[in-house]
C-alpha cells in the first residue's frame, strides 16, 4: 500500500510540476511516453507500478513472503529517497526561502 500511495504521489506531482515548467523527466523511456501525450504517460506509470506490485504480492503469497516484504521496503525506501531529492531540486529556491 505505501508503495503504492507513493507512486501515485509522484505521478500526480510529476504531472503538475511538468505543467508548471518546474521539472523535466529525464528517464529517456518516460520522456518519449510524455510526448506522446500525457495520457500515455499516465498509462505507462500506472501500468509499471501496478505490474511491479502485482509481482510482489505474488512472490510473498506463492514463494518467500520475507524476502518479498525486504525487497518490498527497499524499493520503497529508495522510491522515498528519490522522491525527495526530486523534489528539493524543483523547490530549491522555494526552500532557500528565494521565492
Amino acid at each position: 500500500m505505501a508503495l503504492l500511495a507513493i507512486g501515485l504521489t509522484d505521478l500526480i506531482t510529476t504531472i503538475l510540476w511538468l505543467r508548471a515548467g518546474c521539472a523535466v523527466e529525464y528517464n529517456p523511456v518516460m520522456a518519449a511516453l510524455l510526448h506522446a501525450g500525457v495520457g500515455v504517460f499516465v498509462l505507462a506509470k500506472l501500468l509499471t507500478l501496478g505490474a511491479y506490485v502485482g509481482v510482489i504480492e505474488w512472490y510473498r503469497r506463492r514463494r518467500n513472503p520475507v524476502f518479498a516484504r525486504m525487497i518490498g521496503n527497499i524499493t520503497v525506501a529508495a522510491y522515498l529517497c528519490i522522491y525527495a531529492v526530486s523534489f528539493c531540486c524543483v523547490n530549491w529556491s522555494f526552500l532557500l526561502g528565494r521565492s
